[in-house]
């Protein structure tokens, strides 16, 4: 292929599914709902071919549409981030389309799917700001409808929940590119990063920054602005969940890096203040988690928990915890799409969420229970799977510092969470009806083989996408089985004696919620309190 025809791929990939969801709204039939499937074979063909061809010279990526002047053109760019994200997409709509097909999908459904993932790859490529609002903005719309497809009254408000506290962080982010535009005279990505230098100390830029991390922390579900995502989990489908936990949220973190990688030419010191959100995050959400007897909100308070093992990752801005945190995105969207359509599946068999009304899945389901165990293994951070591999980047390069004892605590809490969980597996089965799951099977043995992969050759993933040193990962050592047992066992101590007695604090957590109003009130302090730190206070942590 030539260079001009390898430039637009970029554009085939976004505009595909866009197309293909059209087409399907067009037919409303059977055949125009299998188009999904070549759609995704024909961007998972165009995305290897482009990578090929790019692999060593992601800058010749860099395409302006129409030949404008690219400081005010519309500009797409890739780099081996994006690249990993692109591929993430794709794999996760493969599984999540397998998943959720058969021949009474409704096409309104895939309709919105297949918008969904047009917008998403749209975001994940584009090189100037306002598109960056754009693509948010309408991932931001057609999540709600997905959210709110049940048509019932709590995914109506669920949905709307999301929706305006989503708008909200939208709109601070729209603003802060207000004032990079009012002060670079552009908002192309790459002119405003190239350029950052000369306004370091401008007290503009660093309210630009307070204003997009902001509408971002929202994106993302940081602590305390993270109340939209139990709620949305929680009221959507199965399939729709695990699209949620598994890459949707994962949008906002890819703004987190697109963003603080714009603003690191203005030495804004970042890292403290968000590896402490991180940590309140991570420590929050799994105490939360905890606390639930609902198996989908269990699994969404856990996502929050992950999110924060990501930031604290991803506040280092660079080097081998950075990569680390990379890495733990694209193993925690594997098990944990695994763990909501595992909870979707029994969900519809057991006919409750409530964990303690399900029993006997190891008699019952031993196929299914036997991928959760796998799945539960891989996010608490067993050695072989893949949790175990991004989880031990990180840690070690905590190593000799306070931060290896935050996430090693925070990992017994995990730890703790899914040994509640497992208690679904033993005793007598009391199913309340059979139900044939083949296709849903095929899917949890992808998305197990691809824990396993991982897990095993992770060596790949050094020296080809992230700057990654895996020679302290050694699944094979005595130390990371005694590591993971001494996880465990204090993980039981602590359900055992705590936890399982469900005493009032629990209780009164399990009950807790916000409303959109208080939300809000919380949102406007957090902004508040970001602004103090970085502008009025003047103290770079």
């Amino acid at each position: 292929m030539g260079a001009d025809i390898m430039q637009f791929l970029p554009v085939y990939i976004i505009f595909t599914p866009v197309l293909t969801a059209l087409i399907i709204y067009l037919f409303k039939n059977q055949w125009g709902n299998r188009l999904v499937f070549v759609a995704q074979t024909i961007m998972s063909v165009l995305a290897i071919i482009y990578f090929t061809y790019y692999y060593n010279n992601f800058d010749a990526t860099y395409f302006v549409l129409g030949n404008w002047d690219d400081r005010i053109g519309i500009s797409l760019y890739n780099d081996e981030i994006s690249m990993i994200f692109i591929f993430l997409t794709l794999f996760a709509w493969w599984v999540v389309l397998l998943y959720v097909y058969d021949k009474k999908v409704n096409y309104n459904f895939l309709f919105f799917l297949m918008f969904l993932q047009g917008v998403f790859l749209g975001l994940l490529q584009t090189n100037d700001l306002f598109n960056m609002f754009v693509f948010v903005e309408l991932t931001t719309i057609i999540v709600t409808i997905l959210i709110a497809f049940k048509k019932t009254g709590y995914t109506f408000r669920s949905a709307i929940y999301y929706l305006m506290l989503n708008t909200s962080g939208v709109l601070l982010f729209l603003i802060g590119i207000s004032l990079i535009y009012f002060t670079f005279g552009t908002i192309n990505i790459q002119h405003v990063s190239a350029n950052m230098a000369l306004f370091e100390d401008s007290t503009i830029i660093r309210l630009a920054f307070v204003l997009m991390m902001a509408g971002i922390s929202v994106k993302s579900a940081l602590f305390p602005v993270f109340t939209w995502l139990p709620k949305a989990h929680g009221a959507a489908k199965s399939g729709v969940s695990a699209l949620l936990s598994g890459l949707i949220v994962k949008g906002g973190l890819y703004l987190f890096i697109r963003i603080t990688d714009m603003f690191s030419g203005a030495s804004i010191n970042y890292h403290t203040i968000f590896f402490i959100l991180g940590a309140l995050t991570g420590f929050i959400g799994i105490t939360f988690a905890i606390a639930q007897k609902d198996i989908k909100q269990m699994l969404a308070y856990s996502t929050v928990s992950q999110i924060g093992l990501i930031i604290m990752g991803l506040s280092f801005g660079e080097g081998q915890i950075y990569s680390g945190g990379i890495l733990h995105i694209v193993n925690h969207a594997i098990f944990k799409m695994m763990l909501f359509m595992i909870a979707g599946i029994v969900i519809k068999v057991y006919l409750s969420k409530e964990v303690h009304h399900i029993r006997g899945m190891f008699k019952s389901m031993p196929f299914i229970s036997i991928m959760m165990v796998i799945a539960m293994l891989a996010i608490t951070g067993f050695p072989f799977l893949n949790g175990y591999v991004s989880k031990s980047v990180i840690m070690y390069g905590f190593a000799g510092s306070y931060h290896y004892w935050v996430v090693f605590f925070m990992n017994i809490g995990t730890a703790t969470l899914f040994v509640k969980m497992s208690q679904m597996l033993l005793g007598p089965s009391v199913l309340s009806f059979p139900i044939s799951h083949y296709r849903q099977s095929i899917t949890l043995f992808i998305l197990m083989l691809a824990l396993i992969g991982v897990g095993n050759y992770f060596v790949f993933f050094e020296g080809q996408f992230l700057d990654l040193d895996f020679s302290l990962v050694n699944p094979a050592s005595i130390s990371a089985f005694v590591d993971f047992f001494i996880t465990i066992g204090v993980a039981f101590i602590l359900y055992y004696y705590v936890i399982r007695k469900d005493f009032k604090p629990i209780k009164y957590l399990r009950g807790f919620t916000l409303s959109f109003e208080h939300a809000n009130y919380i949102f406007v302090a957090y902004t508040v309190v970001l602004i103090t730190v970085f502008l009025i206070i003047g103290v770079m942590i």
